[in-house]
């Protein structure tokens, strides 16, 4: 091949490049390190040295999404969407979407949308676009992001359903005061805080938070704070959920039958197991999920689905009622 092509990072060795923070220990072992991967825009037979990973990429338009050394972030969500399962890919989504440096985001909900509709022949496309609709901007921390999928995403996921919920939303009191709410529901002005005990431990801390809330409710809106024990404790969280569901008017009935697998793959991902290989196999039994309306008709379904699996590995799991 003549001439000098121009060789760009890409893949996972792009999401260190770009700083997207707590991807290890969460979606990846803590101490992995992604080997070096480089991508150049052609049609044509390239030179591909041992040391490093080559690919190449003849789709129109993806050349635009390069800056510096590296694909940008929206054109990385497509390359590593194959290598994570769904709840993984929308925690990735959500920590590119997150504040970064500066206080602006590394990329936005927009962007990644944009990307992924012009490159249709791209062979992460699908998976992403199905992801980028449960993602949104402004995440600030990681535990946000997974407080956030376990409110927001679909039962069919494993979460609660509240579509609602938005993340990091700004509110400005009578009083002049300017607060932003982690996760807040509009339709009953809920404001859902997680509390770290990093940031909301000391004395000083939680007379800061017990002023904010006391403005807040002042002016009308409702303050819930959630701790990591009420996300690790099913009880806990049953609890919580529960508590929300009244707030914000709408009933948690589980009527899916993957909410089974799909919250416990998010509890995978909360206690930092989402890098581990977790068998299609292994069944859920009902004290890893909390006890909704519907469980136990649904469990029912789940049951005989699982059974099927077991006798016929090769076939999916269809949808059908339990005898």
């Amino acid at each position: 091949m003549s001439g000098y092509v121009e060789k760009y990072i890409c893949g996972k060795a792009a999401l260190d490049y770009w700083g997207v923070p707590a991807i290890r220990g969460k979606i990846e072992p803590p101490d992995m390190i992604f080997p070096e991967e480089y991508v150049i825009f052609t049609d044509k037979p390239v030179y591909r040295p041992d040391r490093a990973s080559i690919h190449t990429c003849s789709i129109p338009g993806a050349d635009q999404y390069v800056e510096g050394q590296a694909c940008t972030l929206p054109l990385v969500f497509l390359q590593v969407a194959l290598e994570y399962t769904i709840h993984e890919l929308i925690y990735l989504g959500l920590q590119i979407c997150s504040y970064g440096d500066g206080n602006r985001p590394r990329s936005t909900v927009e962007e990644l949308h944009a990307c992924a509709d012009e490159l249709r022949g791209h062979r992460g496309r699908r998976k992403a676009l199905r992801a980028i609709r449960y993602i949104e901007n402004s995440s600030r921390s990681p535990m946000e992001s997974i407080l956030y999928m376990f409110l927001r995403l679909p039962n069919a996921l494993g979460g609660c359903g509240f579509s609602e919920i938005v993340l990091n939303k700004k509110i400005v009191l009578d009083g002049s005061k300017t607060y932003f709410a982690d996760l807040y529901v509009p339709s009953c002005k809920l404001d859902i805080e997680y509390d770290s005990e990093e940031f909301h431990s000391s004395s000083s801390a939680v007379t800061r938070d017990r002023e904010r809330s006391a403005h807040l409710e002042a002016e009308g809106y409702r303050v819930v704070s959630v701790g990591y024990s009420q996300l690790n404790n099913i009880k806990a969280f049953r609890n919580l959920t529960r508590q929300l569901s009244r707030l914000i008017g709408k009933r948690i009935y589980i009527r899916a039958r993957k909410f089974f697998e799909n919250f416990v793959a998010l509890r995978d991902l909360l206690l930092r197991k989402g890098h581990s290989i977790r068998s299609r196999f292994r069944k859920i039994h009902l004290h890893e999920v909390p006890w909704y309306s519907g469980i136990r008709i649904t469990y029912g379904i789940y049951l005989a689905a699982w059974n099927r699996l077991i006798r016929h590995p090769n076939r999916s799991l269809v949808l059908t009622r339990a005898p």
